[in-house]
Protein backbone atom coordinates (compact mmCIF):
# COMPACT_ATOMS: atom_id res chain seq x y z
CA UNK A 1 0.00 0.00 0.00
CA UNK A 2 3.04 2.56 0.81
CA UNK A 3 4.31 1.99 -3.21
CA UNK A 4 0.80 2.54 -4.52
CA UNK A 5 0.29 5.75 -1.94
CA UNK A 6 3.59 7.03 -3.59
CA UNK A 7 2.81 6.27 -7.15
CA UNK A 8 -0.43 8.31 -6.76
CA UNK A 9 1.40 11.78 -5.51
CA UNK A 10 3.79 10.96 -8.20
CA UNK A 11 0.46 10.87 -10.75
CA UNK A 12 -1.71 13.56 -9.30
CA UNK A 13 1.25 15.82 -8.20
CA UNK A 14 0.05 18.75 -10.51
CA UNK A 15 -3.35 19.17 -8.58
CA UNK A 16 -2.98 21.66 -5.47
CA UNK A 17 -3.31 20.09 -1.96
CA UNK A 18 -6.31 20.92 -1.52
CA UNK A 19 -7.27 19.13 -4.34
CA UNK A 20 -5.32 16.06 -3.44
CA UNK A 21 -6.50 16.09 0.32
CA UNK A 22 -10.32 15.70 -0.76
CA UNK A 23 -9.44 13.22 -3.13
CA UNK A 24 -7.39 11.17 -0.50
CA UNK A 25 -11.01 12.01 1.79
CA UNK A 26 -12.92 10.03 -1.06
CA UNK A 27 -10.81 6.99 -0.77
CA UNK A 28 -10.72 6.98 3.29
CA UNK A 29 -14.51 7.38 3.46
CA UNK A 30 -14.61 4.15 1.05
CA UNK A 31 -12.59 1.85 2.24
CA UNK A 32 -12.57 3.27 5.96
CA UNK A 33 -15.49 4.68 6.94
CA UNK A 34 -18.54 2.87 5.33
CA UNK A 35 -19.63 -0.44 6.56
CA UNK A 36 -21.13 -3.70 5.75
CA UNK A 37 -24.80 -3.56 5.92
CA UNK A 38 -24.60 0.31 5.16
CA UNK A 39 -27.21 1.82 2.69
CA UNK A 40 -25.66 2.92 -1.06
CA UNK A 41 -26.94 4.95 -3.34
CA UNK A 42 -25.58 5.23 -7.09
CA UNK A 43 -26.98 7.87 -9.67
CA UNK A 44 -28.14 6.63 -13.32
CA UNK A 45 -28.32 9.80 -15.06
CA UNK A 46 -29.77 8.63 -18.49
CA UNK A 47 -32.44 7.42 -15.74
CA UNK A 48 -32.62 9.96 -13.83
CA UNK A 49 -33.00 7.24 -11.07
CA UNK A 50 -30.71 6.10 -7.80
CA UNK A 51 -29.91 2.62 -7.85
CA UNK A 52 -30.17 1.86 -4.05
CA UNK A 53 -28.05 -1.01 -2.33
CA UNK A 54 -26.66 -2.13 0.47
CA UNK A 55 -22.39 -2.75 1.18
CA UNK A 56 -22.02 -6.77 1.45
CA UNK A 57 -18.24 -6.82 2.31
CA UNK A 58 -15.35 -5.26 3.44
CA UNK A 59 -12.86 -2.47 1.72
CA UNK A 60 -10.96 -4.56 -1.51
CA UNK A 61 -8.04 -3.71 -3.26
CA UNK A 62 -8.34 -5.56 -6.44
CA UNK A 63 -5.88 -3.72 -9.51
CA UNK A 64 -6.29 -6.73 -11.42
CA UNK A 65 -10.28 -7.81 -11.47
CA UNK A 66 -11.76 -4.60 -12.12
CA UNK A 67 -11.53 -1.91 -15.00
CA UNK A 68 -8.14 0.18 -15.25
CA UNK A 69 -8.66 2.88 -12.23
CA UNK A 70 -10.76 1.30 -10.27
CA UNK A 71 -9.07 -0.64 -7.47
CA UNK A 72 -10.85 -0.13 -4.72
CA UNK A 73 -13.81 -2.34 -4.13
CA UNK A 74 -17.13 -2.72 -1.97
CA UNK A 75 -19.68 -5.55 -3.42
CA UNK A 76 -22.73 -4.46 -3.44
CA UNK A 77 -26.36 -6.23 -3.00
CA UNK A 78 -28.72 -3.73 -5.43
CA UNK A 79 -32.07 -3.93 -4.36
CA UNK A 80 -34.27 -1.62 -5.65
CA UNK A 81 -34.16 1.72 -7.70
CA UNK A 82 -35.80 5.00 -7.22
CA UNK A 83 -36.88 8.18 -9.28
CA UNK A 84 -34.89 11.64 -8.14
CA UNK A 85 -38.36 13.19 -8.50
CA UNK A 86 -39.48 11.22 -5.69
CA UNK A 87 -37.58 13.64 -3.30
CA UNK A 88 -37.95 16.93 -2.12
CA UNK A 89 -35.40 19.91 -3.36
CA UNK A 90 -33.48 19.60 -0.12
CA UNK A 91 -32.83 16.34 -0.72
CA UNK A 92 -32.20 16.25 -4.33
CA UNK A 93 -29.67 19.37 -3.87
CA UNK A 94 -27.89 17.13 -1.44
CA UNK A 95 -27.56 14.16 -3.93
CA UNK A 96 -26.02 16.59 -6.07
CA UNK A 97 -23.01 16.99 -4.23
CA UNK A 98 -19.98 17.35 -6.45
CA UNK A 99 -18.41 14.75 -4.03
CA UNK A 100 -18.10 11.10 -5.47
CA UNK A 101 -18.45 9.34 -1.61
CA UNK A 102 -20.53 11.66 0.93
CA UNK A 103 -22.23 10.76 3.63
CA UNK A 104 -26.60 11.28 3.84
CA UNK A 105 -27.31 10.77 7.35
CA UNK A 106 -28.80 14.29 7.74
CA UNK A 107 -31.40 12.72 5.04
CA UNK A 108 -31.68 9.11 6.06
CA UNK A 109 -35.43 8.95 6.93
CA UNK A 110 -36.59 10.74 4.25
CA UNK A 111 -34.80 8.05 1.89
CA UNK A 112 -35.81 5.23 3.96
CA UNK A 113 -39.88 6.87 3.40
CA UNK A 114 -39.45 6.77 0.28
CA UNK A 115 -38.03 3.38 -0.23
CA UNK A 116 -41.15 2.66 1.95
CA UNK A 117 -43.53 3.79 -0.62
CA UNK A 118 -44.51 7.00 1.46
CA UNK A 119 -44.11 10.39 -0.60
CA UNK A 120 -42.60 13.24 1.32
CA UNK A 121 -44.24 16.91 1.98
CA UNK A 122 -42.08 19.73 0.42
CA UNK A 123 -43.95 21.97 3.03
CA UNK A 124 -42.16 20.17 5.78
CA UNK A 125 -38.41 21.30 4.67
CA UNK A 126 -37.62 24.84 6.04
CA UNK A 127 -37.56 27.26 3.40
CA UNK A 128 -33.88 27.95 1.89
CA UNK A 129 -32.31 30.36 -0.11
CA UNK A 130 -33.15 31.34 -4.15
CA UNK A 131 -29.65 29.32 -5.34
CA UNK A 132 -28.71 26.57 -2.30
CA UNK A 133 -25.65 25.69 -2.62
CA UNK A 134 -23.87 28.37 -4.40
CA UNK A 135 -20.31 27.49 -3.47
CA UNK A 136 -21.53 24.27 -5.88
CA UNK A 137 -24.18 25.37 -8.03
CA UNK A 138 -22.09 25.58 -10.92
CA UNK A 139 -21.04 21.75 -10.71
CA UNK A 140 -24.83 20.91 -9.58
CA UNK A 141 -26.89 23.34 -12.09
CA UNK A 142 -27.10 20.54 -15.25
CA UNK A 143 -28.85 18.38 -12.51
CA UNK A 144 -31.05 21.19 -11.59
CA UNK A 145 -31.93 22.01 -15.40
CA UNK A 146 -32.60 18.22 -16.29
CA UNK A 147 -34.77 18.55 -13.18
CA UNK A 148 -36.72 21.48 -15.08
CA UNK A 149 -36.74 19.66 -18.60
CA UNK A 150 -37.54 15.97 -17.24
CA UNK A 151 -41.03 18.18 -15.88
CA UNK A 152 -41.08 20.09 -19.21
CA UNK A 153 -44.32 19.33 -21.18
CA UNK A 154 -42.84 17.28 -24.62
CA UNK A 155 -44.40 19.98 -26.77
CA UNK A 156 -42.90 23.20 -24.87
CA UNK A 157 -39.53 21.09 -25.17
CA UNK A 158 -39.89 20.92 -28.44
CA UNK A 159 -40.16 24.53 -29.09
CA UNK A 160 -37.62 24.67 -27.00
CA UNK A 161 -34.87 23.06 -29.42
CA UNK A 162 -36.27 25.07 -31.57
CA UNK A 163 -35.53 28.48 -29.62
CA UNK A 164 -31.95 27.32 -29.26
CA UNK A 165 -31.41 26.53 -32.74
CA UNK A 166 -32.43 29.92 -33.38
CA UNK A 167 -29.94 31.45 -30.65
CA UNK A 168 -27.67 29.49 -32.80
CA UNK A 169 -27.97 31.44 -35.37
CA UNK A 170 -30.64 29.05 -37.76
CA UNK A 171 -33.65 29.81 -38.90
CA UNK A 172 -35.77 26.87 -37.34
CA UNK A 173 -39.38 26.25 -36.81
CA UNK A 174 -41.87 23.75 -35.31
CA UNK A 175 -43.32 21.52 -37.83
CA UNK A 176 -47.38 21.61 -37.94
CA UNK A 177 -48.15 18.84 -40.57
CA UNK A 178 -49.72 15.36 -38.72
CA UNK A 179 -48.08 13.45 -41.68
CA UNK A 180 -44.40 15.34 -40.84
CA UNK A 181 -43.16 11.24 -39.89
CA UNK A 182 -41.78 12.19 -36.58
CA UNK A 183 -40.02 15.15 -37.56
CA UNK A 184 -40.51 17.79 -35.15
CA UNK A 185 -38.73 21.05 -36.15
CA UNK A 186 -36.97 22.18 -39.62
CA UNK A 187 -33.89 24.45 -40.02
CA UNK A 188 -32.27 26.48 -42.46
CA UNK A 189 -29.08 28.41 -42.00
CA UNK A 190 -30.76 31.23 -44.22
CA UNK A 191 -34.13 32.88 -43.56
CA UNK A 192 -35.46 31.79 -47.42
CA UNK A 193 -34.50 28.22 -46.65
CA UNK A 194 -32.55 28.07 -50.13
CA UNK A 195 -28.89 27.33 -48.75
CA UNK A 196 -28.00 24.03 -47.93
CA UNK A 197 -28.42 21.65 -45.18
CA UNK A 198 -32.25 21.48 -44.71
CA UNK A 199 -31.73 20.29 -41.07
CA UNK A 200 -34.64 17.46 -40.03
CA UNK A 201 -34.84 17.43 -36.18
CA UNK A 202 -36.78 14.91 -34.01
CA UNK A 203 -36.84 15.39 -30.19
CA UNK A 204 -37.38 13.12 -27.69
CA UNK A 205 -38.20 14.16 -23.96
CA UNK A 206 -38.41 10.51 -22.53
CA UNK A 207 -36.02 8.66 -19.92
CA UNK A 208 -36.23 5.49 -21.89
CA UNK A 209 -32.89 5.56 -24.35
CA UNK A 210 -33.90 5.81 -28.11
CA UNK A 211 -33.40 2.35 -29.87
CA UNK A 212 -32.41 1.29 -33.62
CA UNK A 213 -35.73 1.25 -35.00
CA UNK A 214 -36.36 4.72 -34.26
CA UNK A 215 -32.99 5.66 -35.62
CA UNK A 216 -33.62 4.06 -38.67
CA UNK A 217 -37.21 5.40 -38.89
CA UNK A 218 -35.63 8.71 -38.94
CA UNK A 219 -32.64 8.19 -40.88
CA UNK A 220 -35.38 6.91 -43.51
CA UNK A 221 -36.60 10.67 -43.44
CA UNK A 222 -33.37 12.08 -45.15
CA UNK A 223 -33.00 12.90 -48.57
CA UNK A 224 -30.17 14.54 -50.80
CA UNK A 225 -29.09 17.83 -49.31
CA UNK A 226 -30.83 17.14 -45.84
CA UNK A 227 -29.38 16.60 -42.57
CA UNK A 228 -30.51 15.12 -39.46
CA UNK A 229 -30.58 15.83 -35.67
CA UNK A 230 -31.60 13.89 -32.83
CA UNK A 231 -32.57 14.76 -29.56
CA UNK A 232 -33.40 12.96 -26.62
CA UNK A 233 -32.95 13.27 -23.17
CA UNK A 234 -32.81 9.28 -22.41
CA UNK A 235 -29.92 9.12 -24.68
CA UNK A 236 -29.58 6.19 -27.37
CA UNK A 237 -28.57 2.71 -27.08
CA UNK A 238 -25.47 1.53 -28.86
CA UNK A 239 -27.33 0.13 -31.93
CA UNK A 240 -28.81 3.53 -32.55
CA UNK A 241 -25.55 5.12 -32.75
CA UNK A 242 -24.61 2.72 -34.97
CA UNK A 243 -27.66 3.38 -37.18
CA UNK A 244 -26.83 6.79 -37.01
CA UNK A 245 -23.32 6.27 -38.12
CA UNK A 246 -24.20 3.95 -40.94
CA UNK A 247 -26.25 6.49 -42.49
CA UNK A 248 -23.82 8.65 -44.63
CA UNK A 249 -22.50 10.43 -41.49
CA UNK A 250 -25.53 12.89 -42.09
CA UNK A 251 -26.93 12.66 -38.19
CA UNK A 252 -25.96 14.32 -35.40
CA UNK A 253 -27.06 13.12 -32.36
CA UNK A 254 -27.93 15.57 -29.13
CA UNK A 255 -28.42 13.61 -25.49
CA UNK A 256 -29.22 15.27 -22.56
CA UNK A 257 -26.20 16.63 -21.44
CA UNK A 258 -24.91 17.85 -24.64
CA UNK A 259 -28.39 19.91 -25.03
CA UNK A 260 -27.99 21.62 -21.12
CA UNK A 261 -24.25 22.66 -22.67
CA UNK A 262 -25.76 24.19 -26.10
CA UNK A 263 -28.97 25.53 -23.85
CA UNK A 264 -26.49 27.26 -21.16
CA UNK A 265 -23.98 28.37 -24.19
CA UNK A 266 -26.59 30.00 -25.55
CA UNK A 267 -28.74 30.96 -23.42
CA UNK A 268 -28.07 34.82 -23.84
CA UNK A 269 -29.25 34.87 -27.31
CA UNK A 270 -32.56 32.93 -26.12
CA UNK A 271 -36.09 34.43 -26.26
CA UNK A 272 -37.28 35.67 -23.59
CA UNK A 273 -40.27 33.62 -23.70
CA UNK A 274 -38.05 30.45 -23.89
CA UNK A 275 -35.61 32.22 -21.05
CA UNK A 276 -39.17 31.96 -18.89
CA UNK A 277 -39.49 27.75 -19.14
CA UNK A 278 -35.85 27.65 -18.18
CA UNK A 279 -35.28 30.52 -15.96
CA UNK A 280 -31.42 30.49 -14.85
CA UNK A 281 -29.22 32.95 -13.02
CA UNK A 282 -25.91 34.06 -13.61
CA UNK A 283 -23.49 33.10 -10.50
CA UNK A 284 -19.63 34.43 -10.30
CA UNK A 285 -17.97 31.98 -8.43
CA UNK A 286 -13.93 32.04 -8.36
CA UNK A 287 -11.95 30.32 -11.29
CA UNK A 288 -9.59 28.64 -9.24
CA UNK A 289 -9.08 27.65 -5.71
CA UNK A 290 -7.75 30.61 -3.40
CA UNK A 291 -3.62 30.56 -3.07
CA UNK A 292 -2.09 28.60 -0.52
CA UNK A 293 -0.96 30.53 2.42
CA UNK A 294 2.88 29.26 3.39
Amino acid sequence: MITSVILAIDTYSQHNDRHIAQSAGQVYRFAVEMEEGHLVLSYDKTEREYLVGQVTSDYEWEPGDHPPGYPHVRRVDWKDSVSRDAFTTATKNTLGSTLTVFSLDDRLDEIEAVLAGNIPDESDEEEEESVPFVDEVANQADELISDMLANMDPFVFEGLVAAVLRAMGYHATKTRDRQDRGIDVIAHPNALGFEEPYIKVQVKRQQSTVGSPEMRAFTGTLGNGERGLFVSTGGYTKNARDAARTAEQRVTLIDRDAFIDLLIQHYDELEAEYQATVPLKRIYIPSQDPPLTE
